[in-house]
């Protein structure tokens, strides 16, 4: 990740694959030493009261910075701060359980982290493996951090460490206002953002109103909108435009179907929108701005309870349904799509919010009666379209995850992670309990009953791209 940069290149790896070699080039390496965003510890934290704060304090002081990396099991030397002497230490389950309940119980908000183990050769007689333990901390747009009870599990006293250089100190209180000041206006600066993008993607659908709307009335609408916590910068001329038009034109809006390229690439005020043909299957638009953000539009069929798309005679009134599985499939595309524009055009890396609006179709055609035409209840339905794995209809839905922006460009894990969150949220809203085709870890779920929604084409694109994909058992 980008703010593990300094480290990946010191160990010639990624630090969350990084072997237990990688971490002992680190050794005697002027260039390792210890700054803003590297510490080491010989031993891992005691695990009494102040063993836990002092835990606390040096996960929490890279949260509140810049981001950085806690790896235990060497010793640098303290007048050079560069790594000199390495003990690898036991690595069993229990101490990534202590680490992460001890910052559960420690940290406010709780920071997060993610904690790789470096390992060596595994000890005999089923003992823990022994190695060298990365705790990686990216920067946290819920900063600033606290910690509860340094030395104290009664103290209430809240202290916000951060790192400085190579050592961690306290924040003054002047400090700490100016970071819950700083946070408000950040949060106030992705609300105000994510509403541009949506009022964009509004005003496409009015430029191109006579062509769109009488198809996009009998559709659901869904609406994606991704704001980078650090914006990018996106500087293009003509010929750069050039470029990343034949660029946007391959996009495919979804994965696995080939025919799903933009047909319309031109530039707008805030950077370029791309649309497809109004004959398409979908009708996609997506709007790219300058800064890395980005939305994009997505029509979505929907069926009456008799099973088959509502035609000019009906009647406009009850609920209608969606496919989960078209509804996943078209989230994990939007979430590559967005995010590659992301980290690719402008540079953006680190957090980023990302929201999703779910919307009916309208009650009645604009034409006819735009001041009362009211989007019609929507119910999820679960393959087929014949089985409603929903208890409650909406006439729409609206959510906002955090996630990484660099971690949804290729498709892995962390993408299917982002997608099922999104889908659990969303879903919801809608009476379901949680995502239907994603879990919580990163898998796909491939129904046994119906296995074509999602259509056969995205599993083999998961499978394509070595993604893990379950048969779910009815």
């Amino acid at each position: 990740m980008s703010y593990y940069r300094r480290l990946a290149t010191l160990l010639g790896s990624d630090p969350a694959q990084a072997t237990a070699d990688d971490v002992r080039r680190l050794l005697k390496n002027p260039q390792a030493a210890e700054d803003q965003d590297l510490d080491y510890k010989l031993t891992a934290h005691d695990t009494g009261t102040a063993g836990g704060g002092e835990l606390a304090k040096d996960i929490a002081a890279f949260a509140n910075a810049t981001g950085g990396v806690l790896i235990l099991g060497l010793q640098e030397d303290r007048k050079t701060s560069i790594p000199v002497h390495a003990a690898p230490l036991p690595l069993p389950d229990g101490l990534r359980r202590r680490f992460l309940e001890t910052l559960a119980s420690r940290t406010a908000p709780i920071v997060d982290c993610q904690i790789h183990y470096a390992k060596e050769a595994p000890a005999a007689g089923g003992q823990a493996p022994t190695g060298f333990a990365l705790v990686m901390v990216p920067p946290s747009p819920r900063a600033p951090h606290a910690v509860t009870g340094l030395n104290d599990s009664k103290d209430g006293t809240l202290r916000f460490p951060v790192r400085s250089g190579s050592a961690t100190r306290f924040m003054t209180p002047s400090e700490v206002e100016t970071a819950f000041f700083d946070k408000q206006n950040r949060r106030a600066q992705r609300e105000e953002r994510h509403e541009q993008l949506l009022a964009a993607i509004v005003k496409e659908g009015e430029i191109n109103s006579a062509k769109r709307f009488l198809a996009f009335v009998k559709k659901a609408r869904l609406v994606l909108t991704l704001v980078p916590h650090s914006p990018g910068d996106m500087a293009w001329d003509q010929q750069v435009f050039k470029r990343y038009q034949q660029q946007v034109r391959a996009e495919l809006s979804l994965v696995g179907e080939s025919h799903t390229t933009f047909d319309t690439v031109e530039p707008a005020p805030f950077g370029f929108v791309a649309r497809q043909d109004q004959g398409s299957v979908r009708q996609v638009t997506a709007v790219f701005a300058d800064d890395g953000s980005s939305a994009v539009e997505y029509p979505l069929s929907v069926e009456t309870s008799r099973g088959a798309l509502y035609d000019d005679d009906d009647d406009f009134s009850g609920a209608v349904m969606v496919s989960s599985g078209d509804l996943t499939m078209t989230v994990v595309s939007a979430l590559g799509l967005l995010s590659r524009h992301a980290v690719d055009r402008a540079g953006a890396m680190g957090g980023c919010s990302i929201r999703a609006e779910l919307t009916g179709p309208l009650t009645r055609e604009p034409a006819t009666d735009s001041a009362s035409a009211a989007p019609r209840p929507l119910l999820l339905t679960s393959a087929s379209m014949q089985w409603a794995s929903t208890s409650r209809a909406a006439q729409s839905g609206a959510v906002e995850i955090g996630t990484f922006v660099e971690d949804l460009v290729q498709p892995g894990k962390a993408l299917i992670q982002a997608a099922d969150l999104l889908m659990t949220r969303l879903g919801r809203q809608f009476g379901q309990v949680e995502s239907v085709y994603t879990t919580r870890d990163g898998t796909l779920v491939r129904g046994g009953r119906f296995p074509d929604f999602p259509p056969g084409v995205f599993y083999d694109w998961a499978n394509g791209k070595g993604l893990d994909v379950q048969e779910r058992v009815n």
